[in-house]
């Protein structure tokens, strides 16, 4: 919790101007600050109504400024009282474009250093666009200095963060539809759908529609609070629910000059620890990995005692993709083994840099470190305990998607002990289907099914496997007694228990319970301009698989032309979204067969006919495109299934 000082400062709206020094009303002749010329437009943005709201620069061009033009009664006056003596200052609130523009263009004609001051920030419900455009066609130069937008100021007021981790990750500013309307795509009722926190504007007289649609999409106890008048000294805040905020508005008789604030994150209570400062997490500024290496890698095996160290130095030189990590005075004989002198810090980073952890020492031990680290089994590393004799090996977390069952058995079989394994599925000799899909190289779309469809089989009910690729099914054995579905409508008609869906393909899977598997079965060909974004390049692939009804869980690469491995966007997209790369020569892109849709800018800018059809192809090890060139903005796009042709 922040300590605020028992005394603090009188902000200046609370001051006079004659309590102000004069350093606080003129600014300083800075060589290292940006410097403020006469014959600009300096649009300004002053900032929610606290006058200390407001950048430096913004504060040091209205003490320069010899012309002030500010928006009316939400710009504060005693921000405007740090004007020199002799500064002309106009209200712009009764004015019109033209007689606004009059006003500025006669200051720069007049070389006066010319503030156009508007409220919050002036790129958000603003209105200088059209202001800098009329400037701009008489050649008149203009310069916008950002301000702070109520939103954030009322974050800062209630002590909360719009973006949480393990909540919101996305923060939406809109407004109701009025004289100024609203896309019908940006409806309040359809972003609502997301349920991100939501910042509504100029609404609040009209709060019994805003609410009417926020409902389309929050639940009734999300959380709401009014803003009112945010940084002003009758600055309010009313806090409520959706399902009582409309009584508490009214009852306030607050109509204007007010946000609305919606979203889970209002609540303040964190579903999740940030990573930033999570002393287990390596990032560029605080690493424990050494450099060069990326993660995860293979299996760690560590042990603490003279005796452990003998098996765990065993137990790695019989499987495979092993590193040892051994306790510093015992690590002197094992010319392999990673020394270490703290135990924790050391268990910590294994965890989070190896696939998975064999831990030749007690379980209590190994137990009492996990639950700081534990996320979920669908991230978690396989985590194996064995005891110094190598008598038990056990399969203590992540069991079958981590592989840490399987890994038990490899570890016993190099003891000569006995696996420990304690899942239902194993125990009673049953399919575990994300134990199947890891084996498969599968990805689990909806984890939450899996205990449904495992159930399922311990219970020996029936159950359905849709898998046209065949990704799955050479697993399952015929004595499990899946039935094997030919299409989707089988698996509605069949009486099931649930069913089991293997594809690329988007679609409606339910009912009865469905687990989705995607296979890595589609490459995505990428063609761009030079400095294409990472956002324009993602929105592109995002599209095309949208509009194909595509799953972008079945990724298993972008391919795109050699040329394009230094290009900042696409790197950026990769790393994003975890996808690697294969990329093509030019001679490589020109040889074979033709592609469906040669482009002549292509092979003007390029030397050849086609980028991301070829490469797709070629990625794919196929003849057949799924996805022929759609073409987006900088970016074009293909999509080949991995051998659909051979």
């Amino acid at each position: 919790m922040q300590t605020l000082p028992k005394s603090p400062p009188t902000p200046l709206w609370k001051r006079g101007v004659e309590e102000r020094s004069e350093c606080d009303r003129l600014p300083k002749e800075d060589p290292k600050l940006k410097p403020i010329e006469k014959g600009i437009v300096y649009f300004i943005g002053a900032g929610p109504g606290d006058p200390e709201l407001i950048t430096v620069r913004g504060a040091n061009i209205i003490k320069a400024a010899d012309l002030i033009v500010y928006a009316g009664s939400l710009v504060p006056q005693a921000l405007l009282a740090q004007a020199k003596e002799g500064t002309k200052i106009h209200d712009s609130s009764s004015l019109s474009l033209e007689e606004t523009h009059a006003l500025l263009t006669e200051g720069v004609g007049k070389d006066l250093i010319v503030a156009r001051v508007h409220t919050g920030d002036p790129a958000l419900y603003g209105a200088i666009q059209e202001q800098i455009q009329l400037l701009q066609k008489e050649g008149i130069p203009c310069d916008v200095v950002p301000g702070v937008t109520t939103a954030f100021a009322a974050a800062a007021a209630l002590g909360r963060q719009f973006t949480q981790p393990g909540g919101s990750q996305t923060l939406i500013f809109t407004r109701l539809a009025g004289r100024t309307p609203v896309p019908e795509s940006e409806n309040l009722g359809g972003l609502a759908q997301h349920r991100s926190t939501l910042v509504i504007y100029l609404s609040v007289s009209r709060i019994r529609e805003v609410v009417a649609e926020l409902e389309q999409g929050y639940p009734a106890d999300t959380p709401v609070v009014i803003a009112y008048r945010v940084g002003w000294p009758e600055e309010r805040f009313i806090h409520g629910k959706l399902a009582d905020i409309v009584q508490r508005v009214e009852e306030s008789g607050i109509k204007r000059q007010a946000v609305i604030l919606v979203g889970e994150a209002l609540r303040g209570e964190l579903k999740a620890r940030s990573k930033l400062y999570d002393p287990t997490f390596d990032h560029g500024f605080r690493t424990s990995q050494q450099e060069g290496e990326a993660g995860p890698q293979g299996v760690a095996v560590m042990a603490l005692t003279p005796g452990g160290s003998k098996l765990a130095t065993n137990i790695a030189a019989n499987i495979e993709g092993t590193s040892l990590y051994l306790p510093k005075k015992e690590s002197s004989g094992f010319a392999e083994a990673h020394a270490f002198t703290d135990f924790k810090t050391t268990f910590v980073n294994c965890f989070k840099k190896h696939k998975g952890l064999v831990c030749v020492m007690a379980t209590g031990i190994v137990v009492r470190l996990l639950p700081a680290l534990l996320e979920g089994k669908e991230s978690d590393p396989a985590v194996v305990v064995v005891d110094e004799m190598g008598r038990n090996a056990i399969s203590l977390v992540s069991g079958h998607l981590g592989g840490a069952n399987r890994l038990a058995r490899e570890v016993a079989a190099v003891t000569g002990g006995q696996p420990v394994i304690t899942t239902a599925t194993d125990v009673q000799g049953k399919l575990s289907f994300d134990e199947l899909a890891e084996r498969a190289g599968l990805v689990i779309e909806n984890l939450d099914r899996v205990k449904t469809l495992n159930m399922a089989v311990l219970e020996e009910r029936q159950i359905g496997l849709f898998d046209p690729g065949r990704w799955l099914q050479p697993l399952v054995p015929d004595s499990a007694g899946i039935k094997v579905l030919k299409g989707l409508e089988e698996a509605r008609v069949a009486e099931l228990s649930g069913w089991i869906y293997v594809d690329d393909m988007l679609g409606s899977f339910e009912p009865p319970p469905c687990l989705v598997l995607r296979p890595k079965s589609l490459v995505v060909g990428v063609g761009c301009n030079r400095g294409t974004t990472a956002t324009e390049i993602g929105a592109a692939v995002d599209r095309v698989f949208r509009d194909q009804g595509l799953s972008l869980l079945a990724v298993r690469n972008v391919a795109t032309a050699e040329l394009k491995k230094d290009e900042d966007g696409l790197n950026e997209l990769l790393g994003q979204r975890g996808w690697t790369s294969a990329y093509y020569s030019a001679d490589e892109l020109q040889a074979g067969d033709s592609v469906p849709t040669p482009s002549e800018v292509v092979r003007k800018h390029v030397g050849v006919e086609s980028v991301c059809e070829k490469a797709a192809v070629l990625s794919a090890e196929t003849k057949e495109l799924l996805v022929a060139k759609k073409v987006l903005g900088n970016v074009t796009v293909a999509v080949a299934r991995v051998g659909s042709i051979l």
